[in-house]
């Protein structure tokens, strides 16, 4: 059985050795049984250095982005005109 990472809000983080068979998004708190969301983390990050393993596991996360500041979308131009037809009037 494979161990999962959960963060607890007031307890901070802890370790479950839990089943695949069930979901892992959420877990009880073993200490204050509040609901904790899941901690994904980079697998065998133990041996790396400090300031890359920060850097996997903050690239672990999705990036939450606003509608503004996404690109405009670019207009397709339309044409009138048939391209197989090659310069004959």
């Amino acid at each position: 059985m494979p161990n999962y990472t959960y963060t607890c809000a007031t307890c901070g983080s802890f370790t479950l050795r839990q089943s695949m068979n069930i979901s892992h998004e959420v877990a009880t708190c073993p200490t204050c049984q509040s609901t904790a969301k899941r901690e994904f983390t980079a697998f065998q990050t133990y041996k790396m250095d400090a300031n890359l393993k920060q850097r996997i596991e903050k690239g672990q996360n999705p990036r939450v982005v606003k509608k503004e500041a996404l690109p405009a979308k670019r207009k397709t131009p339309t044409s009138t005109q048939r391209p197989w037809v090659a310069g004959h009037s």
